[in-house]
């Protein structure tokens, strides 16, 4: 089932996006491929942030330049990409080392097949893998929003040379107030759905709120979500601030040339 699912996709991205959809198949199989290699790199005990820090930029490139093309508005979206991931790394680092979110949850931890079957002992840093989970999750809403950015940004500079920096960069920040709203509530909505079943357990068990609260598997969902949010607001102005900077640069080039 899970193999005619992708054909279906394949199918409509070719029939979409015609060679534009070609590209994005490509794209998504090496990002794939990348993000196994990372999981047999990571079990095999190389350094799990180094690991994520590699794994970001070939999966940012991927999906930005080998799939868009090598111009200003991929250039900026990549830098401020790297940008907001650097910055948003100490805080995840901090709020997964203070709330002890790493390694299996309650719920993962009592299944049967995990306790039986499995062993626990890995012999990895469950908190530094916490943090590669958390980074990774919000790498594709955080490369989304600062190519819609820049790609903005570049398109308002086309058509209105003669606009400065700053004006640029506020046109950014009003296209970002646009999307900011449909971009939180898309990665709300993923949180929520994939996670019915898991309130309905929680329903059915009847838990207390304490104990909801202070639990590890609401934590390690929610901390995504949050952070994803986070980063996306963040990544508005930076990538206003890239592509206004990269957009004009290239302009004055282009005059100077001419």
């Amino acid at each position: 089932m899970i193999g005619i699912l992708a054909l279906v996709l394949f199918v409509l991205l070719l029939a979409v996006g015609g060679e534009r959809g070609a590209s994005s198949i490509l794209t998504l199989a090496g990002n794939i491929f990348v993000l196994a290699v990372t999981i047999f790199l990571l079990a095999g005990g190389f350094p799990p942030i180094l690991l994520t820090f590699l794994a970001g930029t070939v999966i940012s490139y991927l999906t930005l330049i080998k799939q868009n093309g090598k111009n200003k508005k991929t250039g900026a979206a990549f830098l401020a990409t790297a940008a907001v991931m650097l910055l948003l790394l100490p805080a995840v680092y901090l709020v997964v080392w203070k709330t002890n979110g790493g390694g299996l949850n309650e719920i993962q931890a009592i299944q049967e097949d995990v306790m039986y079957y499995y062993n626990v002992d890995l012999r990895i840093r469950m908190l530094s893998i916490a943090v590669c989970i958390n980074l990774l999750s919000v790498l594709g809403a955080v490369l989304d929003t600062a190519l819609s950015i820049t790609s903005s940004v570049h398109e308002v500079a086309v058509h209105r040379p003669e606009l400065t920096r700053q004006e640029l960069f506020f046109s950014g920040m009003r296209i970002g107030k646009e999307i900011t709203g449909t971009t939180v509530n898309t990665l709300l909505f993923a949180y929520l759905g994939g996670s019915l079943l898991l309130f309905a357990y929680i329903k059915t068990g009847k838990y207390t709120v304490e104990t909801i609260l202070n639990s590890k598997f609401l934590f390690q969902d929610l901390s995504v979500m949050l952070f994803g949010g986070i980063a996306c607001l963040a990544a508005v102005p930076i990538s206003s601030v890239c592509g206004a900077q990269m957009t004009v640069k290239n302009i004055k080039k282009n005059q100077a040339q001419n």
